[in-house]
């Protein structure tokens, strides 16, 4: 990892110190980060600091956050989140600003290439996914393929 500590002056990560990484969809700069990470990023318990890239497909997975609720904003594209609670789907187009609160259950549905900003707060990697869910659902999803994948 290559964690860079902040205080008692400005810290920086220069955009050329993560660009070669953004091939990935998910790049945390700032977090408390259990993976290994390639590039630089700030520690912080409080939240985490996402650059998302996605290309047509990149669905996610249905799952929830206990205590986690993700703010994020489309910079191009479009994305979709589908809430099986409801049945409904939600489109964001650049500038759009949304909050998923800790406990809401949602599906990440990208038709197009895409770029967001996403802050997690506080930043905990715990999700649940439908084979842990006790929850009753409509829309249970038990594909082992789908539940691996990012």
């Amino acid at each position: 990892m290559s964690e860079r500590q902040t205080g008692p002056r400005v810290a920086i990560i220069r955009r050329e110190e993560y660009l070669p990484f953004t091939d990935q969809k998910h790049l945390f700069l700032a977090g408390d980060l259990a993976r290994p990470n390639p590039h630089p990023f700030f520690r912080d318990t409080r939240l985490e600091w996402i650059l998302c890239f996605y290309e047509a497909g990149d669905d996610g997975v249905a799952h929830w956050h206990p205590d986690v609720t993700e703010y994020e904003m489309v910079l191009e594209g479009e994305v979709g989140y589908f809430e099986p609670a409801t049945g409904e789907t939600n489109w964001f187009r650049p500038g759009d600003f949304s909050a998923i609160p800790a406990g809401v259950c949602v599906q990440r549905i990208v038709r197009e290439r895409s770029r967001t900003v996403a802050i997690k707060v506080p930043s905990n990697a715990e999700r649940v996914v439908c084979s842990g869910c006790t929850r009753d659902c409509a829309s249970r999803v038990n594909s082992y393929r789908q539940e691996s994948e990012n």
